[in-house]
């Protein structure tokens, strides 16, 4: 099984996930957020040097402050709005279900959009967060462009579905020509 930059316990106890729910549940989030969002975010091979050493607990420097202070809390946000949009439904042999508990009632459809979007949001911020650490820090394997991954792309990680909008996409907000400061792009000191 592949290394989790956040455990199942962390996210049921710094989130509104309930303690109860199985995590077998939720861990594909995760494992989705490493490889969507983060490794898109670090490019591959910061990626890997972040993944080995937080696997073999080896981590110094700037790199643990990388991984606590961002790649952690842009994990546990991001998994966590995942997994609220889908939190209710269950695909078995027997087809598709959306689970109704007694004595609880259900969110609307914007309700648990709001609610994933808030912890988009969360993750959102500290992305530009990172990108502003990123330019005070230089990391010999945070490199531009490396393999499939583009790291010079601003991250837009809004969650939502789809309804005619960007959602979890990479913009390349350079080529967009509409980014600014307070979208954080980021002033690449490691090419």
């Amino acid at each position: 099984m592949e290394f989790l930059f956040i455990t199942p316990q962390e996210l049921k106890s710094t989130t509104i996930l309930g303690g109860n729910v199985d995590k077998d549940k939720f861990l594909f989030s995760i494992a989705n957020t490493q490889i969507i969002t983060i490794q898109a975010l670090l490019g591959t091979e910061l990626y890997d040097v972040i993944l080995e050493g937080a696997e073999n607990d080896s981590l110094t420097g700037d790199y643990l402050e990388l991984y606590t202070k961002y790649v952690k809390p842009i994990t546990k946000n991001q998994a966590l709005a995942e997994y609220i949009k889908i939190s209710s439904y269950m695909v078995t042999n027997g087809g598709a279900y959306k689970h109704v508990a007694e004595n609880a009632e259900l969110m609307s459809e914007e309700e648990i959009v709001r609610l994933a979007d808030t912890y988009a949001g969360i993750a959102d911020t500290y992305i530009r967060r990172f990108y502003k650490w990123l330019d005070k820090h230089s990391i010999t394997e945070y490199k531009t462009y490396q393999d499939e991954v583009n790291a010079s792309k601003n991250m837009k990680n809004r969650s939502g579905w789809f309804f005619n909008q960007s959602s979890n996409q990479v913009e390349d907000m350079r080529q967009m020509g509409s980014y600014n400061d307070d979208e954080c792009l980021p002033h690449y000191h490691n090419r």
